[in-house]
Parts: structure tokens; C-alpha cells; sequence
């Protein structure tokens, strides 16, 4: 019966193969000009552009990538968005010139269903592109720039190309830059900044990079009180006929300029406006600090507290525009306002008003989210299986602008392969569920702290009796943050059930502080991460695979884990070209808790010491990721990245937990293997179909070179070289060569190489990477630098979201 039921599907499959492939020859064997009008053709794409009389730099290259988008032109059927490159298959032209020229429904219907009008070279216009490219190349420093065209015959008469050709000639250079006819205080201000210019002597005359300096002095004089002063108060004068080739640069104030321009405003009087809905009438008031508030209702909807953390302006300061960007920035991010605006109003209309009042609206957001999550989930043990999250959201719950959430999750898994031993399959009852809330508080809570009202009633006093003296008391002001810190609080209950081998439950509770003081740093510290993992239920296969792993017995056993952890992150500029980011995470656990037993008389060495009489484990853990990128063009880049990690477990551990230690392979990892399929050190598993659970380690060390070339419209590549391993921090019997020796790192490095392909999508990139191996660690039988058995052993393909590094 399984035969025939075979044979059947074998030929219902061959038969559909049949149908498709005589559908796709009937397709073929379309014309793609055959409903072509007489006296035109069709464009099938762009020549190379021909490029002439230039110098390379960066400068040629970035006004060729943006001369090549102006000339672009696509043709029906582009590939990926290329203007030169189609793919073989024009399917919806084919249909155009199928069932265009037929007058029924159906055909209509197909041709504005499935069909592609074609492209012609009357659409094309290359003269208005010429003229566009000129104009660009005249901006960019290329006065004498000159672009012609010529259309490429193809052996189909009814079918042509385009190919531009651009004379790029000379590049006209900045000979000097000078500020005039400037009042004196701004004049002053421009000359303590001149060392923040964009531009500067022997620099390209660029009309972006001269636009870019002028709204640099705008932004200098916004930043230092001058409200209504705007770009069009400046303007340049060129001298191109002194020095030929070169030009002399004036940026000058012009002659009428609104007086209220050039005079420095101060902050008034602040009032916030808070609305259910766009058009509420506000019918209540309070203060707070040196803010009015208008709201509606019996009590103010969110406590002031929130607000006042993001504004950046308060009574008596100076205006400044990047202030306001900044508390404008800080309140959308906050995720309780859907709208928010900044309006300046002076105080009066008489000429000697220097101060601005500011009113701030905003608009609440709705008070819940609720989402689904679905994933389907590959693992490289092989199993296969989806993945639901259900969770909700509660904005402002606490009227402090706090986030509560409740995420719901769990997923199911079904084995594709035997067992070690080939006799039978694993099973279908792998599933893990659980549960999880969090607090998050956009502020740092720290209960060892004074309060803020208090702090502020303490300053209030303290003013008070300053002036009762006669003196002036100025409070230290507060600490500004780049983003806005927060505070989370989390707690997470999950059930792990593996097939025929155990049941483990999984209780964590988390406090985390995180902060940004500017753009370049970040921090995050979790005093307290308090995780209790116990088996609940376990299974014979288990217990003789603990027997033949004595450390697996250890680190899987039921214990406490009281870790606190701190993270640093440097990032670049946002504006760096080739951006570095590194950050660091160092993580410990129960040394607090073995002090304090060392202090009541139980030695630090000592094991079986525990917390709610469970053991608890003990370690340290230091990592460090770091990531450089070097900008080639404006969209290709090498990247290079490194990643060093250790872990010590030591007086009441004789093995770090499994989920602390470290592993390679994967698709941020060594991509030519997959995750925990390498190490530690020379060791190689015999359990092939188990290899996951015993190759991870103590050290780990790895190193990424990434090329990746922009290819064309949104497709990027990718070629890389990855090494890396992990090894024992101890000698471990049952895992021998995985132990740590300085001198035999290089030669215990595995090696892989590949390449991949990276699809932009806007907000996230869609990846596919193939890694082959290159290098092994482990005695494969073979001699030499290259000693894998065989090429498709090594061998690994990674669909993965965003880059790896």
C-alpha cells in the first residue's frame, strides 16, 4: 500500500512538473515585441556608463554613484532594480504582448493582473536626463562637464539600449573662504568655531558641501539664542575669473535682516498641554516646579515628573536649538504621546522683549498594545518547529510615563533525524511555554537617593534664604542624559521539555538600569539577576548521557544562579564614515553570597554550599565585542570584527552553568559550521547528533573579515573569512584537547570562508550566507593546512535577519 501510495504521488508530482514546464515553454516562446506599435522599440537596459577626463577620489566616486541614479533608466523585467542587468524571464511583458492586442474580459484582465506595460525608448528621455545630469555635475565642482548619449542597435530591430558617455573635466577647487559683514558678536562667535568648518581651502567646489557650512553657522547661532535667525540671513559671493580653476569664497550677511534675528532670546514661561484627543478643551491647571500644567479630568493624567526629565528648556535659560530638537526627540521616544509640538511665542511685541513662552501639546498615544508573534524555528540539532508570542502592553500605567508589559510565548518541535544509534526517531513532544512581565520606568529608581520632590523643596528653601541675604544661590544643575534612562523590572517563569530526555523549569527575576550620558556611550547594570533552574522530571536516556559527561551532570543540575552584570557600549557618530563600536560585558555571580558564608566560618573553597537549599553557582565572566567598518564607496564597506571571551567558576562551582558558557559557529559566528559544532579546542564529539550539548567552553575567541560590496539597486554581497574556538578553562577527562594552551591557539583555530548575498529592505535586511570550511582542529586523517574529508562536509547555509556584526 506505501508503494503505491508512492508511486501515485511520484506521478501526480511529475505530472504538475509536466504542466509547468509546458507553461513556462509556451511563455518562452513569446514575443516581447510583438505588440510593439510600428515606429518604436523597446529599451531592454543601460550600456556601462563610459567616464572620461577625471581624477579618482572620493569626491569623483560619490558624484558617480549619484550621476549613475540620474541616469538610470529600468527596463521591463530589471533585476533586483538594475537599469543594465533583466532577468531571463519577463514574465509580465510576455503577457502584455500575449493578450494585450485581444479585446475580451479575460485577456484585459490578465493583462492588468499579471501583465507589465513596456518600456519604450520615447519614455526614455536621455536629452531631459542629460540636462538633470549636467546641472549635477555643475553643482559638484564639474563646470565644464558635458554628458552625450547614443542609442545601441540590438540584433532584434525593434529592440535598443542606451549608453551615456560624461566628460567629467576639471574639478574646481575652494582657494580660500572667508565671513563677512557680520555684527561683531556674531562675527566673534563664527571665529571660536572656525576649527568645527566644513569646508576649507583646496576642498571641491560643491554647492552640497558649501550648503552644509551655511547651515553649520545656522545652527551655531540657533544653539546660542538666536531664535529667528535662518539660512537665507547669509548667502555666498564666488571669485572665479582671479585664479582659473579655483574660487574665492564670501559668506556674507545680507544687507536687511529682521532685527529680532540678531538679538538673543531667553526662555519664559513654560506650559504643558495635556489631550486625550487632538481637540480637548483644557479645563484644569496646575504647577509644577516652574511648569503650568493644563489637563482635563479629576488628576493629572501623567505625573509632571515624566515630562520634566525630557525637556531640555526651563525658565531663565538661553534658547537653543538643539535643546529643542532634543525635548522634542525625548517625548516621542517616551511611546506615550502620538503627537507632540513645540510652540515659541514672544512675550510681547515691544522692541527690548528678549524672552520666549513655550507652549508644549501633547497628545496621549492609546493606553494598550496588543501583539502576535509567529516564527517558524530551525535548529541545528535538527529539529524543526513554530513559535507564537501573545503579548500586551500598558502605557503610562502607573501615571509615570512606566511601560507594563505581558508576553505569553511557546513553541513545539518535531525531530527529522534518528538517533545516534539510527534505530529510532526522538519523538514529538519536544515543547517549551512560559510566561513573562516587565516594568519598565523611564527613570533610574534608586531607593539610597533623596527624592525628587523633596530634593527640589530643598532647593527651594535654600533659594529663599539666599535672597533673604541678598545673595544670588544657584542650584547645581541637573544631570542631562542623551536618551532618556530607564529602570526595568522583569520576571519570567519557562518549561523546557526535551524528548526523551528531561523536563526543566526555568524562574528569573531581573533588575536592569540603563543609560546613555551621550551620543558615543551606554550603559547597563543589573545589580540583581536572580535565575533558579531545576529539573523536574528526567529520564533514563538522561542519566546515561550525565554518566558519560560527569561536567554536563554538573552544569545542568538544579541551582541557583544570583548574577549581577554590567555593560559598556562606545559608538561612533552617527556622522563617521568608518564608525568603531565596541562593547563590554562583565557578569559575575554568588561571590556577595560566599562572602557572606566565609564570614560565618564555611571556607570559600568549600562546595555544596546553598541558597533555599539549593546549590548555587559561582563564576565570573568577561566578554568583549568589537567592530570596525571601513567605508569603501558610499554603499560598500569592509568590516572586521573580533570577539574574546572567558569564564571562571570557581569556589562553590566546579562548572560554570551551560547557558553561560561560550560556543562558535553559527550565523554570527563561524558561518562555514553550525552553532556549537567546533571545539572545545581539538575535541570532537562522538555523538554526532548530540555534538550541541558538549562543544561549548570556558574561552572563546573569534575573528570576522567581512567584504561587502554594494551590487545593485537594494542587493548587497558579501565575502568573508571567520576563524575562531572555544576551549576548557580546566582539564576535563571526557573532552580531551579541549584544554586551554596559549601557545596552541593559531593551530586549534577552525577556519571557513564564503560568501552571501544581503537584500535591503528599508527597515530590516533579509541575509543568506554559505560558509565552507577551510580548516578543522580536530585529526580528520588528513595532513596539510586544508584537511576536510569532504567538501560537502563542511559546509553551511544561514537565512538570518540584519548583519551578522
Amino acid at each position: 500500500m506505501r508503494k503505491r501510495n508512492n508511486n501515485h504521488l511520484i506521478g501526480i508530482g511529475m505530472a504538475g512538473l509536466v504542466v509547468l514546464t509546458s507553461l513556462l515553454s509556451i511563455l518562452s516562446g513569446c514575443s516581447t515585441t510583438s505588440a510593439i506599435p510600428d515606429g518604436e522599440q523597446l529599451y531592454t537596459g543601460m550600456e556601462p556608463t563610459q567616464y572620461t577626463d577625471y581624477e579618482r577620489n572620493k569626491h569623483f566616486s560619490s558624484v558617480q554613484e549619484e550621476l549613475d541614479v540620474v541616469l538610470a533608466t529600468k527596463p521591463n523585467a530589471a533585476l533586483f532594480g538594475s537599469p543594465s542587468r533583466r532577468s531571463p524571464f519577463p514574465v509580465g511583458l510576455w503577457i502584455w504582448n500575449a493578450f494585450s492586442p485581444d479585446t475580451t474580459h479575460f485577456s484585459q484582465w490578465l493583462v492588468k493582473t499579471f501583465g507589465s506595460s513596456p518600456v519604450l525608448m520615447s519614455s526614455t528621455t536621455p536629452d531631459l536626463r542629460v540636462t538633470v545630469g549636467e546641472n549635477l555635475l555643475k553643482k559638484r565642482g564639474y563646470f565644464k562637464g558635458k554628458i552625450s548619449y547614443e542609442q545601441v542597435p540590438q540584433r532584434n530591430p525593434k529592440k535598443m539600449k542606451l549608453q551615456y558617455s560624461v566628460d567629467m573635466g576639471h574639478l574646481w577647487t575652494i582657494d580660500s573662504i572667508r565671513y563677512t559683514n557680520f555684527p561683531p558678536a556674531n562675527d566673534s562667535l563664527i571665529r571660536r568655531n572656525l576649527d568645527k568648518a566644513v569646508i576649507h581651502p583646496g576642498d571641491p567646489f560643491d554647492v552640497l558641501t558649501l550648503e552644509q557650512e551655511r547651515k553649520r553657522i545656522t545652527d551655531l547661532f540657533r544653539n546660542n539664542g538666536y531664535y529667528y535667525y535662518h539660512n537665507n540671513y547669509a548667502s555666498y559671493l564666488a571669485d572665479t575669473i582671479s585664479m582659473h580653476g579655483q574660487a574665492d569664497m564670501r559668506l556674507q550677511m545680507v544687507d536687511s535682516v529682521n532685527p529680532r534675528a540678531l538679538q538673543r532670546w531667553y526662555i519664559g514661561k513654560v506650559t504643558v498641554n495635556l489631550r486625550r484627543q487632538f481637540m480637548d478643551s483644557l479645563t484644569r491647571q496646575s504647577r509644577f516646579r516652574d511648569l503650568m500644567v493644563n489637563y482635563n479630568g479629576k488628576r493629572m493624567p501623567l505625573r509632571m515628573r515624566a515630562i520634566a526629565n525630557d525637556l531640555r528648556m526651563w525658565p531663565g535659560t538661553l534658547y537653543n536649538a538643539e535643546a529643542q530638537e532634543k525635548s522634542q526627540r525625548q517625548l516621542g521616544a517616551s511611546g506615550l504621546f502620538s503627537a507632540t509640538s513645540l510652540t515659541f511665542t514672544p512675550r510681547d511685541s515691544a522692541d527690548t522683549c528678549h524672552m520666549l513662552d513655550v507652549a508644549v501639546d501633547c497628545v496621549f498615544d492609546k493606553p494598550y498594545d496588543f501583539y502576535v508573534e509567529a516564527y517558524g524555528k530551525g535548529k541545528t540539532s535538527g529539529r524543526f518547529g513554530p513559535e507564537v508570542i501573545v503579548g500586551l502592553t500598558k502605557r503610562n500605567a502607573f501615571r509615570g510615563g512606566e511601560k507594563f508589559d505581558v508576553r505569553l510565548h511557546g513553541s513545539y518541535e518535531w525531530a527529522w533525524n534518528d538517533d545516534d544509534d539510527g534505530r529510532d526517531r526522538l519523538g514529538v513532544n519536544n515543547y517549551e511555554y512560559g510566561a513573562e512581565v516587565s516594568l519598565q520606568i523611564p527613570r533610574l529608581v534608586n531607593p539610597f537617593v533623596v527624592p525628587p520632590r523633596k530634593r527640589w523643596d530643598r532647593i527651594q528653601r535654600k533659594i529663599e534664604r539666599a535672597e533673604a541675604l541678598g545673595i544670588t544661590y544657584k542650584p547645581k544643575p541637573p544631570r542631562i542624559y542623551y536618551t532618556t534612562p530607564t529602570t526595568t523590572l522583569k520576571a519570567s517563569v519557562d518549561v523546557l521539555n526535551r524528548a526523551k530526555y528531561f523536563k526543566r523549569h526555568v524562574v528569573s527575576g531581573e533588575l536592569t538600569y540603563q543609560w546613555q550620558p551621550n551620543e558615543r556611550n551606554s550603559y547597563s547594570f543589573s545589580p540583581l539577576v536572580l535565575t533558579y533552574e531545576y529539573m523536574h522530571k528526567v529520564t533514563d536516556r538522561y542519566i546515561h548521557l550525565v554518566d558519560s559527561m560527569p561536567y554536563l551532570e554538573v552544569s545542568m543540575a538544579d541551582q541557583f544562579i544570583p548574577k549581577m552584570m554590567f555593560q559598556h557600549t562606545f559608538m561612533s557618530p552617527a556622522s563617521y564614515r568608518s564608525p568603531v563600536k565596541v562593547w563590554t560585558t562583565v557578569s559575575e555571580a554568588s561571590n556577595l553570597l560566599s562572602a557572606g558564608y566565609a564570614i560565618a566560618g564555611r571556607k570559600w573553597s568549600e562546595k555544596g554550599k546553598e541558597l533555599f537549599k539549593n546549590p548555587f553557582a559561582q563564576f565570573v565572566k568577561v566578554e568583549t565585542n568589537a567592530t570596525k567598518v571601513w567605508a569603501l564607496t558610499e554603499k560598500s564597506s569592509i568590516a572586521l570584527h573580533g570577539n574574546i571571551g572567558a569564564l571562571w567558576a570557581y569556589g562553590n562551582s566546579r562548572f560554570a552553568p551551560y547557558t553561560e558558557q561560550f560556543f562558535v559557529g553559527g550565523a554570527n559566528s563561524i558561518r562555514a559550521f553550525n552553532a556549537r559544532q567546533i571545539g572545545p579546542g581539538r575535541y570532537r564529539s562522538s555523538m554526532r547528533r548530540r555534538s550541541y550539548v558538549e562543544q561549548t567552553g570556558d574561552i572563546k575567541f573569534q575573528v570576522n573579515l567581512e567584504y561587502r560590496p554594494h551590487l545593485m539597486g537594494s542587493l548587497y554581497g558579501a565575502l568573508f573569512l571567520d576563524a575562531g574556538n572555544v576551549w576548557t578553562m580546566h582539564h576535563d577527562p571526557n573532552r580531551p584537547g579541549g584544554y586551554f594552551k596559549i601557545k596552541n591557539v593559531m593551530r586549534e583555530m577552525a577556519l571557513g570562508t564564503g560568501v552571501g548575498l544581503r537584500y535591503d529592505l528599508g527597515y530590516f535586511m533579509v541575509r543568506l550566507d554559505w560558509g565552507f570550511g577551510l580548516h578543522v582542529p580536530y585529526s580528520t586523517g588528513r595532513s596539510g593546512f586544508y584537511n576536510i574529508t569532504r567538501f560537502r562536509d563542511a559546509q553551511a547555509l544561514h537565512l538570518a535577519i540584519g548583519l551578522p556584526f
